[in-house]
């Protein structure tokens, strides 16, 4: 996914930038370190030179250039300079400024390029200084092409070479990389690593996969333990650095206000048992949990008359409500008594967004998931298959919303509602009827040859967010109009969850977004959970995920506000804090074969 882009100061102040002087030298180390003419100047006495000379002087405009930011005069004047013609340390100081401009323009591959030029294999002959600047400039490029793990090594191999006022920031900037690391390639390189990499990355895998506050704790005081002497050690990221503060002033009392009577009841236990159960999980270690006392919302005039109820009775935190309109009358409240998380989104903004966190299972999580899959898997164009139910609509709005903010491009938007259009509407919508006329055509100007009608070529994949019946009609629709290998990413409401595969007859190759929960199962409550209650192997597997994941995450709240990168593995997903403390979930994908779901791999992609 495309990230704003940061480049530290040391990156960017050229401190080697010299202009001016009264004979021509001929290396770069020869320079004054003052400078005094400008770009135009500078460019104006090349034209009175030839060969190396002129070249030189190109160069030194061109450092100019980049150090008022002006990136794209800088690669204009590169352009005139023979860079394979340069002396070596010229040809480092080209790659620098080609690398630096291409980043400052957005052109992340193109810098990537430029500081992987074979120039920089002698880089180590070069003064200190600049060595750390650029191996700084290759991290940075590193993460702006979502290399992480890259950037992270980068900046571990220059830490001790750093001033120690600058290794603070470097160590800070070595988490946030990880932190942009995903959870499999954290645990691919935790296999490999060694030594002081090996460490951070155990560092970011404890904030990453022990979602319980207190688990937390315990698994960084082991890790301390494990690694005296690593630099985090002595200063830990700012994240990590708080959770002590975070253990010793969570709540020891909290109340889940669920809806334990009437029709929601099945949902509120499916919540309170995988609430539950997390919390025992964290008891039976033998870490102290917080009391829990459950409140039943349908016995309440409103949500806020229980929760002053629970706050005379000694609660400091409410999960919940479930309902909607409770929900929504909570966030329109100018303040509560006690800090919530409800278990259900507001559509309008919260009026106490400090106090008031929102967690649910929304249709618009799995459809900003589809985009950033569809994205990543090399999709650049796409459509969107949705009907008029309301649930339907926001998700294909916030696909379109993700997707464009992307900058890939929508072709085209259908509601496929209707049973007997969608065959027309497909047909339109791959412009099949144009091409079975040219293959008519052909197959009369030519007699015997039989030309094969073929979809629009400008089509990369679609998005579908429908109920399993219309999925139903969507995949065999797609192969009679000869795109039956056009992908389609679904939210989890196309299928139905069934072992036997038997409901999901006509939707094999469906890419489809699934909590972790029921896709992967490799919580360590899973095993427990569904032999407990056998729904939650089921459809019901994802309220008993999402009670889970809000008795893990609730008391890292604070943590996730204070430190927005920060993302922990959930049942649900792949948590985050977004804006007016909403949770945020990026799903798993998982393909359907033989009518049930499995881990999708990265083939689908180009």
């Amino acid at each position: 996914m495309p990230r704003n882009l940061r480049l530290p100061a040391l990156a960017i102040a050229f401190s080697w930038l010299v202009v001016g002087c009264s004979s021509q030298p001929t290396q770069l180390d020869d320079l004054p370190r003052t400078p005094q003419a400008s770009v135009d100047q500078l460019l104006k006495d090349a034209e009175g030179e030839a060969g190396p000379e002129a070249d030189l002087l190109r160069l030194y405009a061109a450092q100019a250039a980049m150090q008022t930011g002006d990136a794209e005069r800088t690669q204009q004047i590169l352009q005139r300079i023979p860079q394979s013609k340069l002396p070596g340390d010229q040809q480092i100081r080209f790659s620098e400024l080609q690398a630096q401009s291409a980043l400052a323009l957005g052109d992340n591959a193109g810098a990537q390029r430029a500081i992987q030029h074979p120039s920089l294999q002698q880089l180590d002959s070069r003064p200190l200084d600049e060595q750390l600047r650029l191996q700084q400039l290759r991290a940075d490029i590193y993460d702006a092409n979502e290399q992480p793990l890259e950037a992270a090594r980068e900046r571990m191999y220059i830490n001790s070479l750093l001033p120690a006022s600058a290794q603070t920031n470097n160590q800070q900037a070595i988490w946030d990389s990880l932190a942009n690391a995903s959870t499999a390639d954290l645990q691919s390189a935790a296999n490999s690593a060694t030594g002081e990499f090996a460490g951070w990355v155990q560092l970011a895998l404890i904030n990453r996969q022990n979602a319980n506050l207190d688990l937390q704790v315990q698994a960084l005081q082991a890790w301390r333990e494990t690694y005296p002497n690593h630099p985090a050690n002595t200063k830990l990221p700012q994240a990590m650095e708080q959770l002590q503060e975070l253990q010793a002033s969570r709540p020891t009392h909290i109340g889940l206000l669920l809806p334990f009577s009437g029709p929601l009841a099945n949902v509120a236990q499916a919540l309170r048992d995988g609430f539950l159960a997390a919390q025992y999980q964290a008891q039976s270690q033998g870490i102290e949990q917080p009391e829990v006392t459950l409140y039943d919302s349908t016995q309440y005039v409103d949500a806020l008359q229980a929760l002053n109820q629970a706050k005379a009775e000694g609660v400091q935190w409410i999960i919940g409500p479930l309902e909607k309109d409770k929900v929504a009358y909570l966030a329109g409240l100018p303040e509560l008594p006690l800090p919530v998380l409800s278990l259900n989104y507001s559509e309008q903004p919260s009026n106490n967004a400090l106090t008031f966190y929102q967690f649910g299972l929304a249709p618009e999580d799995e459809a900003r998931s589809a985009a950033n899959r569809a994205w990543e898997d090399g999709r650049r164009r796409m459509a969107t298959l949705s009907t008029n139910d309301d649930w339907s609509q926001r998700a294909t709005q916030a696909f379109k919303q993700q997707w464009e903010s992307l900058g890939g491009q929508l072709l085209g938007q259908e509601i496929v509602d209707q049973p007997a259009t969608v065959a027309n509407q497909m047909g339109e919508l791959l412009k099949i009827r144009q091409s079975e006329r040219r293959a008519s055509t052909i197959q009369s100007i030519l007699g015997d040859v039989k030309a094969q009608p073929t979809p629009r070529q400008d089509l990369d994949a679609l998005f579908l967010a429908a109920t399993p019946l219309q999925a139903r009609q969507i995949k065999p629709t797609l192969a009679f109009q000869y795109a039956a290998e056009l992908p389609v990413y679904a939210t989890s409401h196309s299928y139905q969850v069934d072992p036997s595969g038997t409901q999901n007859a006509d939707l094999d190759g469906l890419l489809v977004a699934e909590t972790p929960w029921l896709l992967e199962q490799d919580d360590p409550l899973y095993q427990s959970v569904t032999a407990n209650w056998p729904q939650a192997s089921g459809a019901l597997g994802r309220l008993y995920a999402m009670g889970i994941d809000a008795q893990r995450i609730f008391s890292r709240l604070p943590q996730m506000r204070q430190y927005p990168d920060t993302r922990i593995d959930g049942a649900t997903g792949l948590l985050s804090l977004g804006q007016g403390g909403r949770i945020q979930r990026d799903l798993a994908w998982g393909e359907i074969e033989d009518g049930r779901l499995a881990p999708a791999t990265s083939d689908n992609a180009f």
